[in-house]
C-alpha cells in the first residue's frame, strides 16, 4: 500500500505520543506495511514547521527536531515534486499533496486537516491517523 502522510502528521508525531506517533515510529523502524511517497516539498514543510517555530519548543527541542527530521530524509525516497493540479481542495496549499498522491498512484492520505478531511471529492481517500492505524 502506498501512503502520503501530511506534514501535519509528522509534526504531532514527533510532539505527541498517539495514533500519528505510532505510524511515523513504525515506518521509521523499518516495520511499517506501507510506502511512504514523500517529495521535497512535504519534506521541507515537516523540517520548517519542527525546527522553525519557536513555540514548538515546549514540545521538543531543536536538536530533537533536527534529528527527527533527519531521521526521515535519510530513510525516505523522495520523489520528485508533483507538477500543480487546477485547485482540488478548498485550502490551495493542500492540493500538491493531492497532486502527489494522484501522480504516485497512493492508496491513500494520512492527514489531520479538516480542509483535506472535508474534501467532498476525496481522490484518493484521506484519513485520519487514527483511522489509518484501524485500518480505514
Amino acid at each position: 500500500m502506498k501512503v502520503v502522510i501530511d506534514a501535519n502528521v509528522f509534526v504531532s508525531a514527533a510532539i505527541q505520543r498517539g495514533a500519528s506517533h505510532r505510524i511515523v515510529m513504525s515506518w521509521l523502524a523499518g516495520a511499517a506495511e506501507f510506502e511512504l511517497v514523500m517529495c521535497p516539498t512535504l519534506l521541507a514543510e515537516v523540517r520548517e514547521v519542527l525546527t522553525a517555530r519557536p513555540r514548538l519548543r515546549k514540545w521538543i527541542t531543536l536538536d530533537d527536531a533536527t534529528l527527527f527530521v533527519d531521521a526521515i530524509a535519510t530513510l525516505v525516497d523522495l520523489v520528485d515534486d508533483p507538477v500543480l493540479i487546477s485547485p482540488a481542495t478548498r485550502d490551495h496549499g493542500d492540493d500538491y499533496l493531492v497532486a502527489l498522491a494522484r501522480g504516485h498512484n497512493v492508496d491513500v492520505i494520512v492527514s489531520g486537516d479538516n480542509d483535506l478531511l472535508e474534501w467532498e471529492a476525496q481522490n484518493p481517500p484521506v484519513v485520519t491517523p487514527t483511522q489509518f492505524e484501524r485500518g480505514w
